[in-house]
């Protein structure tokens, strides 16, 4: 149940911020939100992008916070951040506080503090709420509810919650997979390690061993998000002797991202809710996937083939992109996936999220408490 007294109004004062100034997932899934509650709320969208309603100053970096020494250089600049934005909550007075990533929900989780009555912070989980000890619970005492993207990521357990799915865009853009899946193989992410290119540049090796696959070729398609994560990559391509095969491309808008694509892979070590999975099924291509949670949640809710699974070993995935590639598009799919995925449908959760079940935050919440 959702709990307090209800902020059923015909209008509320919604802020939308976010501390980066990246357009990863999480940003374009705040800004499709703000697209969304306009025509009902009066919405802020506070953030260093030039869609912002206020333009934020850049103060937060735009790498992921990887290893403790990187996060703990980056809290004086955190503080910073709380005490300039606890200024801007006096300001906007916001009712709901609309959060898409774990930075901004440290910074406006504890600014908000400041407000009587104090605003009610609605996190929109992009992360695995449980990772991170101490830092999971402190998040849990920040929000004060939460809206769930997957069906395998639960909110934290004091915390209400809804299901959105987060929506996709396929109007535009290549939708005709390359007609040799094997020499257009690609893995659609940034690069760092989390998303697993070094397995696929494994599998790489071993599928131009088999005489059917000498031809295979390789596109990473992402920006480079940890350069030492790539060095490595480059270096690991070059020892097995892939240097022409393999092409790093960068980053692409979003409606290109699977241009003169025959294959895509997916070989992460975790998601939330892979889009780029989606996307590929929605555009009828061949993929396969890491056999994840993440992965097999969709898979399995688009009722796409099982076999497009494959457990995180070179040898098994290798195996895996031959059978994908030989097999049939089945054309079942692409319906399903834009079905649960529709814009619509995330337009119409949205509004009736804000309809029907925010609540302002009970009194004692107004305390942090481990």
């Amino acid at each position: 149940m959702w709990r307090g007294i209800q902020l059923h109004c015909a209008a509320m004062r919604v802020l939308l911020p976010t501390v980066y100034a990246t357009r990863g997932g999480s940003t374009r899934i705040l800004l499709a939100t703000a697209a969304v509650l306009r025509g009902e709320h009066e919405v802020t969208l506070r953030a260093p992008l030039d869609e912002a309603d206020e333009r934020a100053p850049v103060l937060f970096p735009d790498r992921p916070l990887v290893g403790l020494l990187r996060k703990l250089g980056i809290l004086p600049r955190l503080l910073s951040l709380i005490c300039r934005e606890a200024l801007v909550l006096r300001r906007l007075r916001p009712d709901v506080i609309h959060l898409h990533d774990e930075p901004s929900l440290y910074v406006y989780g504890v600014a908000a503090r400041c407000l009587r009555p104090r605003p009610l912070i609605l996190w929109h989980l992009h992360l695995d709420p449980s990772r991170g000890g101490v830092l999971a619970r402190l998040r849990g005492r920040l929000a004060d509810a939460c809206v769930t993207i997957s069906p395998h990521i639960p909110s934290p357990a004091s915390l209400p919650s809804t299901l959105v799915r987060n929506p996709l865009s396929l109007s535009n853009g290549a939708t005709e997979p390359h007609p040799d899946p094997l020499a257009a193989l690609a893995v659609v992410g940034a690069i760092y390690p989390q998303k697993g290119q070094d397995l696929a540049v494994e599998a790489l090796a071993l599928l131009r061993c088999r005489p059917e696959a000498r031809h295979a070729r390789l596109m990473l398609i992402g920006p480079e998000l940890d350069g030492a994560y790539a060095a490595a990559l480059r270096e690991r391509i070059a020892r097995l002797g892939l240097g022409e095969v393999v092409r790093f491309t960068g980053a692409r808008p979003p409606e290109h991202a699977f241009d003169d694509v025959g294959l895509a892979l997916f070989p992460s070590q975790s998601e939330i809710q892979p889009l780029a999975l989606a996307e590929a099924l929605g555009r009828g291509f061949r993929v396969v996937a890491s056999s994840i949670p993440a992965h097999r949640v969709m898979i399995e809710e688009t009722g796409a083939d099982p076999a497009s699974l494959s457990p995180r070993n070179p040898e098994a995935f290798a195996e895996a992109i031959l059978k994908a590639a030989s097999g049939p598009i089945r054309a079942d799919v692409a319906p399903r996936v834009r079905a649960l995925y529709a814009p619509a449908a995330f337009s119409d959760a949205i509004l009736s999220l804000y309809r029907n079940s925010l609540t302002r935050p009970a009194p004692f919440r107004d305390t942090i408490g481990l």
